[in-house]
């Protein structure tokens, strides 16, 4: 990966360096004389828009209350250019941020300033997942023994080591130049037309009974977007970015504190900052990963565990529930037929009479409870010899005490 020898980077330091930044930055667009408006048809709006850019960066929200300003001009490259695969074609954002000190090793920053179509703003986005994709010789000494394809790393990586998170580092839309109501409708058609970069890989896992699956972030370039006016007015570390395929507007700490909040609670593994790993079937989002919970691979695992212990405990009590005398009414399995719905999972109670099916339709007509026929004067004399030859015979004599045949309900 090659960049341009020659470009331009911002050298001033210190507080004075900032005050020079601020009276050169600060210059409104609409102040310039007629020879700067002019050669803005040609690109100086556009450098200005930049500028004004790095400088909310730099200086913080001028609002109340807003979040302070981050590093210095010098954390800040323009005019960076870096080739593509075949040295033909480029990737040139309007910016590139480090700030290590807040997390983000590098930020490549694109400003809109509403005069391009929003397909070309969104068919750059393509270009810097082919430019992430890139990967070069990893020179590591300690993977010397290892094969040529093992010894390779993303380029970017190598440029800015400090990216330790999983996945692509991020790029962020930064458009200006139009109402808030163009501004918020061209953020959502760039979103729309760029969803293929930065909404990650719908996998699939076809089992007998769904057909379930989940996204993988690894090869999706996380987009934020914010407006020129509002970076300005609350900060870079305000409320001010929008995440491509989430709703609202949160800042970087806040995003960082979901993350971290995101932990699953069984292999403690932290999500990656991509998405918060949402899943479901054909690609419909039915689970969310949400704080206090768990990554797909242990919801699955739990999910199977959980189905497994079901499974057990329907094959002991369908076993316990056969050697129990049968359901009165229909003499089935006291347990239900097998794979209903109302199949008993446990043991039938020692004065179940009838198998599920049979009391919901008891319970349907309104027949009241189950009483068994009273023992005859003969039944109750031969009793008085041998144990009768009836698995219901204790039972009939209890109801028969329960329920005198006066009071018994036809």
């Amino acid at each position: 990966m090659r960049t341009r020898d020659r470009h331009k980077t911002w050298r001033l330091e210190g507080t004075a360096g900032l005050e020079a930044a601020a009276s050169v930055l600060g210059m409104v667009r609409s102040e310039m004389g007629s020879t700067a408006r002019g050669a803005g048809r040609s690109g100086a709006q556009h450098a200005m828009a930049v500028n004004e850019t790095v400088l909310a960066f730099v200086l913080g929200g001028r609002a109340p209350g807003a979040a302070g300003g981050v590093g210095t001009v010098r954390s800040w490259a323009t005019e960076v250019e870096f080739l593509l695969p075949g040295g033909k074609r480029k990737v040139r954002p309007d910016g590139v941020w480090q700030a290590p000190e807040v997390g983000v090793p590098v930020l490549m920053v694109e400003v809109d300033r509403s005069t391009m179509a929003p397909a070309d703003v969104a068919a750059k986005f393509p270009r810097y997942r082919e430019l992430f994709r890139t990967k070069v010789r990893d020179n590591d000494p300690a993977l010397a023994d290892q094969e040529p394809a093992d010894r390779t790393v993303h380029w970017w990586r190598r440029t800015w080591p400090g990216h330790t998170r999983p996945g692509y580092p991020p790029v962020a839309l930064v458009v200006t130049d139009a109402g808030p109501v163009a501004l918020a409708n061209r953020q959502q058609a760039v979103t729309d037309l760029s969803a293929d970069c930065w909404r990650g890989r719908w996998r699939r896992e076809v089992r007998d009974y769904n057909d379930d699956g989940w996204r993988e972030y690894d090869d999706a370039v996380p987009i934020v977007a914010t407006t020129l006016e509002l970076l300005a007015t609350r900060g870079p570390l305000g409320p001010v970015w929008w995440r491509f395929g989430r709703s609202g507007r949160h800042s970087h700490k806040a995003h960082q504190e979901l993350m971290d909040s995101l932990v699953c609670i069984d292999c403690g593994d932290v999500p990656e900052e991509e998405s918060t790993w949402e899943y479901g079937p054909r690609g419909q989002v039915e689970w969310t990963r949400r704080p206090g919970g768990r990554c797909w691979p242990c919801h699955q695992d739990r999910e199977d565990r959980l189905e497994r212990e079901a499974e057990e405990q329907l094959e002991a009590a369908r076993t316990a529930n056969a050697a129990l005398r049968p359901c009165w009414t229909c003499r089935g399995s006291i347990g239900g037929k097998e794979g209903s719905k109302l199949e008993l999972r446990e043991k039938a109670r020692p004065d179940r009479l009838e198998c599920p099916e049979c009391v919901q339709a008891r319970a349907a007509k309104d027949l009241g409870p189950l009483m068994l026929p009273v023992p005859t004067k003969r039944e109750l004399v031969a009793a008085l010899v041998s144990a009768p030859d009836d698995l219901w015979w204790e039972d009939r004599v209890l109801h028969a005490k329960l329920y005198p045949v006066r009071g018994r309900r036809v």
